[in-house]
C-alpha cells in the first residue's frame, strides 16, 4: 500500500511492481516510521511520475499510444502522419488547419480517412 508521503520519500522505487527498499509491499498503516525526506524532491513539485508507457494528461494517466509500436514503425508514423507532416501521404495535399481533437484527418482532395494518433 502506497501512502502520500511515499512519493518525496528517500527509498521510494518509482517502480510498478514495489513502493519501496524498505518496504517492497508497502505499508499497512497511514504512517511510515522509516521515512526520510528525499533531498531531490520539492515538496510542492507538481511533477507527476508515470510508470514506463504512460503519461498525464491534465489528471488523466494513459498509455503512449506510440509505444505499441516498434521504433522503426513510430519514425514511419513521425514521417508520414499528417499530425506531424501537416500533408497528406496519399496526394501531398497541405492541410490548412488540424482536425479538432478526437477527430479524423480528412484530405478534400484524395479522400484520405485516417483516425488521429495521439
Amino acid at each position: 500500500m502506497k501512502i502520500p508521503q511515499c512519493d518525496r520519500c528517500y527509498f521510494f522505487s518509482h517502480q510498478l511492481y514495489f513502493v519501496c527498499v524498505v518496504h517492497p509491499e508497502g505499508v499497512n498503516t497511514d504512517h511510515c516510521l522509516d521515512f526520510r525526506p528525499d533531498p531531490e524532491t520539492v515538496e510542492e513539485s507538481n511533477e507527476l511520475w508515470a510508470p514506463e508507457g504512460y503519461s498525464w494528461y491534465g489528471d488523466d494517466l494513459i498509455e503512449n499510444r506510440l509505444s505499441r509500436h516498434t521504433t522503426q514503425e513510430q519514425l514511419e508514423i513521425l514521417d508520414t502522419h499528417p499530425f506531424f507532416t501537416g500533408t497528406c501521404p496519399n496526394c501531398g495535399h497541405q492541410f490548412e488547419t488540424s482536425p479538432p481533437p478526437h477527430s479524423p484527418w480528412h484530405c478534400s482532395r484524395c479522400g484520405f480517412l485516417d483516425e488521429p494518433i495521439l
